[in-house]
Order: C-alpha cells, then structure tokens, then sequence
C-alpha cells in the first residue's frame, strides 16, 4: 500500500548542482566561449540565430551576465506552440520544401541536447542528494510504499534507485529494452514507481515504430549527436528523438507513453495519503499537474496530506509568500509549510514523513 508521494521539481535538482532555469542558457553559452573551437558549428550557428532573432540576444558578444534569458520553457514553448498551431517565424520556418528543412524541429532538438548537455556537466559534481534520499527511506523501511513523482528532464532520482540491486523501478511504460516490472511475473523485488509526466533525457523514441528505449547511461540523448549511429532506430533505420514536454500551458501530449505516464501516475496517485512536495514552487503555467492534483484531491473520501519543502539560502520571504499563495489558492487550507531545503528532507525523511 503506497502511502507517501513524493513530487520532485527543479528546485530539488537545483540543490543537486544542476542550473536553475534563468541560468541554463547562461552557462552553456559561457562554456561555448570558452571552447572557441566548436565540434559542431552548425548546432552552434542554428542556436546563436535563433537567440538573436527571437529574443534579441548575441550570445557570441553580448555580456552573457548582464543577460536576463528566457527559460527553457519559455525558448523551446515557442517552438511547441507554433507546431501545434501550423505556424512559422521569420527565418524559422516550420517546414520548407524549397530547402528542405524544417528549422524549428531543428533549433527544438538542438536546445534539447544543449539542456542535456550543461546537466550532464554538473553530474560529476553532484551531492548525491537523492541517492541520500532512497537510501534512507530504505533503512526507514519506507522505500516500498513511496512514489515519485518527478517534474525533471535529468535523470538524478533514476540513478538514484537504479543504482540499488534491492528493488525495481517501475516507469509505468514498457520500454524496447526495458519491461515494467510490475508486467512481469518473474519479479520478485519491491517495485518502485517513477513516474516522469514531463519525459526523461534518458528517453529514446522512434516515430516509425512508435517504440521508446531506455538509454542506459547519464543524460543519453547526448549520445544520439555524439555517436550518429545511436540516432537511429535499429529496427528501422528511422532517427529517434527525445521524449521532452516543456511544463508550458501549451503542452503538446500527443506521444501515446507521456499520456500512459499521466494515467498511471493518476490511478497511482489515487490511493495515497501524503504529497511531499520538493523544490517544486507550483507555477502558474504547470496547469496540467493542477488537473492531476486537483482530480487526485477531490476524488477521494479523506483528506489528502500535504507538506511543501522549498526552501534555500538566500530565498527572500516576498517569494515565499507568493508561493504559499499559489498553493492556498488552488490546494486550499491546512497544507504543512515547512522552511526546510531538500537537503534536510534527504537526510532526515523521517522528520516529515
């Protein structure tokens, strides 16, 4: 019986070492400039066109820290929407027979495999924040009965509990390579939900086969521009493509695994007694987790527990306001405001469990 949800954002990465959203884009062009000599100049040109013409932004010159950039919701959700409705920018065309392109897929992929890029940087200089976590849930015995709920790209929690022989981690998806241990009548091992409602990095999809693979390694889509042959489909021959939605209120939900995610993760979800939510600060914009919160809240007979754990160093109390603001408003009363970071709740889960 599952009884505690535990919903990671990207404040919970960010206490990782992983950049926070404003800084993302900052970092990798820093990075860029300090390479000089670039291993893919048309990766390099596409991005730096698109920066300049869309958000006025010459990431080559300009001095990155006095820059405010936009986020990467923000950049990729323009390109989302404009597929969604059948629309192009100028010079972004979405598709172009004369030149046979189709630039806004491209510039899409290209900031995708940047994000995992600058992520991948920070893997080596991780706390290990979450392995702490798991660990410790474990030793409280209470590893079994959680669920997680991530809102992140990276793949810090999927390392976390992949890294321990003990249980199995169930996506809620099957995967090529990869099926649901809780398919599989051979598993004998605690399975543990994660459900990742936004894709993953280590995410592969082939269009053509309607397949997706589990890449077994850090933020594996670098693998698909660093090793040309891991992009495409082995079956097909058909190039694959990351599994990645911004959490804009645009979502594009069409791949049929992300809509398997967010029915398991509700049926889940329906069950237990206690969110905790983790460096998740609920925007405005994330309207599709609202929906799955609130049919979560309300579809049930007892009072659903919640404790939000978003605090750091240096957090001024005007953004704590707003954000307890913006739980009250939609989650209504008595949810359990801690001034805890995520380091407190990793190393002792048992203080709010």
């Amino acid at each position: 019986m599952i009884n505690t949800t535990i919903l990671l954002g990207g404040g919970a990465s960010a206490a990782e070492g992983a950049p926070v959203q404003n800084l993302l884009f900052k970092k990798y062009f820093k990075a860029l400039r300090e390479k000089k000599n670039y291993s893919d100049r048309k990766r390099v040109s596409e991005l730096c066109d698109y920066f300049k013409q869309m958000f006025f932004i010459d990431v080559l010159q300009d001095d990155l820290d006095a820059i405010e950039f936009p986020t990467f919701e923000e950049a990729i959700g323009l390109l989302d929407l404009a597929v969604r409705k059948r629309q192009s920018f100028k010079e972004f065309d979405l598709e172009n027979i004369a030149k046979s392109s189709n630039r806004i897929g491209f510039i899409r992929q290209y900031l995708v495999l940047l994000m995992a890029e600058v992520l991948e940087d920070r893997t080596a200089a991780v706390k290990g924040l979450h392995r702490v976590l798991v660990d410790r849930l474990s030793e409280l015995g209470c590893l079994a009965d959680t669920v997680f709920l991530s809102t992140n790209y990276d793949v810090l929690i999927d390392q976390a509990l992949i890294g321990r022989n003990d249980i199995a981690v169930d996506y809620g998806i099957d995967f090529s390579n990869y099926q649901s241990p809780a398919c599989s009548a051979h598993q004998h091992k605690p399975v543990i939900n994660l459900y990742k409602v936004h894709g993953s990095l280590n995410w592969s999809y082939c269009p053509t086969c309607n397949t997706l693979k589990l890449l077994n390694c850090q933020q594996g889509l670098l693998r698909l521009h660093t090793e040309p042959s891991q992009a495409l489909c082995a079956n097909c021959q058909s190039i694959k493509m990351p599994v990645i939605v911004p959490p804009t209120f645009f979502k594009n939900m069409s791949n049929n695994f992300i809509n398997i995610v967010w029915h398991k993760t509700e049926t889940c979800l329906r069950d237990v007694s206690h969110i905790i939510f983790c460096g998740y600060s609920f925007p405005d914009a994330d309207m599709h987790i609202k929906y799955l919160l609130k049919r979560i809240q309300t579809n049930r007979p007892d009072r659903l527990r919640i404790t939000v754990i978003n605090n750091y160093p240096g957090k001024k109390q005007e953004k704590i306001d707003e954000e307890q603001k913006r739980y009250t408003r939609f989650l209504g009363t008595g949810i359990r405001y801690t001034d805890n970071t995520f380091e407190d709740f990793c190393r002792q889960p048992e203080n709010f469990l």
